[in-house]
């Protein structure tokens, strides 16, 4: 009969009603699945993997046949964030102590790690009482000892003055020898060698007799030496001796080890008259760095003495011993190399000591065999004569 027969409208029916049913069931199992994994997120959040604060319940609220089930889920995580009366005790306690964390802090934390970091953290917290003495006393020794950076203003006091305690450069910092590095750290040039000069009168005689005594210790200015220096007394900065560009106190050729330096000063010493003077010396060799000639750093130690033995034996000079400076300085970084801190102090003779000691030389010479007689430059009464 067609669409409109009686059967083919019962068939039609039957097939709705069918489909319905079938749509009907597979919403039901959608919303099952979602309330599962509402559910499945509950227990993993009153399981300890996520804040307690966490909304889980988000997709089974999209649905209306779930709300039954989404307000016993928020009733549930109300109930399991509402801490116990001992733990409001124990919270309350800790959020007394301002060292400890506020209680707020430790929401959605399982009671056993909870308890594991209050006992963490409680054995970090160290109470100074608690601290041994002897402990203590050794971390304020390894504080005293630790060694302060230097600055190229440092000085210390001595009699002869306030020494200053490193060469510089002439931008004003601690002269490094240029840059170039001994064993992988950075040199710095310390002040090693005190001359005091205790009967000039004038700043140009004592720099007259502080060349002199050097030329007669076999320290004569050499070339090929950097110049530009400064050292500083008793607050003031002085321009290095000898005077020139690229010269230097040396006892050998710039290509062969050598020991050089530079010296400054005079300052007034602290007498009635004279002046002293301060430097800085240092073994060196010629090497290729970066593919460029340089001057390497060997010793500072052996240089200083070399200088002192020298300035004594020629006559011009005694040993004033040593004094410290304190200015040896040793990180993984920087070093001052064997230098040890102490400066030697020579003191330049009169000329009445100079001629008298040149005599006393004389005598000796000729009662051994030798007739000649050798004076000094400025010691023009004698003269030498060979017989």
């Amino acid at each position: 009969m067609g669409r409109h027969s009686l059967s083919y409208i019962a068939a039609q029916q039957d097939d709705s009603t069918t489909g319905s049913t079938a749509g009907s069931a597979a919403g039901y199992v959608g919303r099952v699945g979602l309330l599962a994994v509402a559910l499945g997120i509950g227990a993993a959040v009153a399981g300890g993997t996520a804040i307690a604060s966490a909304d889980t319940s988000s997709g089974a609220d999209s649905d209306s046949s779930s709300t039954q089930s989404s307000d016993h889920s928020r009733t549930t995580k109300s109930s399991s964030t509402r801490p116990s009366e001992n733990t409001t005790k124990a919270d309350t306690a800790a959020e007394d102590d301002p060292g400890s964390p506020p209680s707020s802090s430790l929401n959605g934390v399982r009671g056993s790690d909870r308890d594991d970091r209050t006992a963490a953290e409680s054995e970090a917290r160290v109470d100074v009482d608690e601290v041994p003495e002897e402990e203590a006393a050794q971390v304020d020794v390894a504080e005293e000892e630790a060694p302060q950076a230097p600055s190229p203003d440092d000085e210390t006091a001595t009699e002869y003055g306030d020494i200053g305690k490193w060469m510089l450069d002439s931008g004003g910092d601690i002269a490094d020898y240029g840059g170039l590095p001994y064993e992988g750290r950075t040199v710095l040039e310390a002040i090693n060698v005190v001359i005091v000069d205790p009967t000039s009168r004038s700043s140009l005689e004592a720099t007259w007799r502080l060349n002199a005594a050097m030329r007669r210790a076999g320290f004569p200015p050499r070339l090929i030496h950097s110049t530009g220096f400064r050292g500083l007394i008793d607050g003031e900065r002085y321009r290095q001796q000898p005077r020139g560009l690229l010269v230097g106190y040396s006892d050998d050729f710039f290509l062969l080890p050598n020991n050089h330096g530079r010296i400054f000063g005079p300052d007034p010493v602290e007498t009635a008259s004279g002046y002293v003077w301060t430097g800085s010396f240092s073994t060196e060799e010629f090497v290729f760095y970066q593919g460029l000639p340089r001057h390497g750093y060997v010793s500072s130690n052996v240089a200083r003495d070399a200088l002192a033995a020298e300035l004594i034996a020629s006559g011009r000079a005694t040993s004033g011993g040593m004094v410290s400076l304190g200015n040896a300085y040793n990180t993984d970084t920087t070093t001052t190399g064997d230098h040890d801190g102490y400066a030697v102090v020579v003191t330049l003779n009169g000329l009445r000591a100079v001629n008298a000691a040149n005599t006393a030389t004389a005598l000796a010479e000729r009662e051994a065999g030798n007739s000649r007689e050798c004076v000094t430059a400025d010691a023009p009464a004698l003269s030498c004569t060979v017989r």
